[in-house]
């Protein structure tokens, strides 16, 4: 007995992942490309701008809201002169650098080479050889 084709499957959509800060701990502001270096810091409500800080200013994060398609805000305070204010998770990162990893420049190899495993053997094979 044969059966007809099922539903038709379709992919799942892809989810943008989006990082994810805890509740007491320490964060980066960051600014995208589009901004003049400067990252607005709103109220509750996300109506009115409270403050603004710089990009690299280091930050405590007090609080979090999940905002669905909107993205999660966070509720954070500036470690350097006690700002506070909710900020979009985009607007944040988890380490010092301000240079993004799309515009920083490749870094040269320094230090010995490494060998790879097949080289260290075929060394190996060549002195046994060699001591015959």
């Amino acid at each position: 007995m044969r059966f007809g084709p099922g539903p038709i499957r379709r992919p799942s959509p892809v989810r943008v992942r989006d990082s994810v800060f805890a509740v007491g701990g320490q964060a980066y502001v960051v600014c995208t490309p589009n901004l003049d270096g400067r990252v607005a810091l709103t109220d509750d409500a996300n109506a009115n701008v409270v403050a603004t800080v710089v990009d690299g200013t280091e930050v405590e994060i007090l609080a979090w809201r999940p905002r669905g398609s909107g993205g999660t805000r966070y509720r954070v305070r500036s470690a350097h002169n006690g700002l506070e204010g909710w900020i979009p998770v985009m607007n944040l990162r988890g380490v010092r650098s301000a240079v993004s990893p799309a515009t920083a420049a490749p870094q040269r190899a320094t230090g010995a080479a490494v060998r790879r495993p097949s080289e260290a053997a075929d060394s190996k094979r060549r002195s046994a050889e060699g001591s015959r």
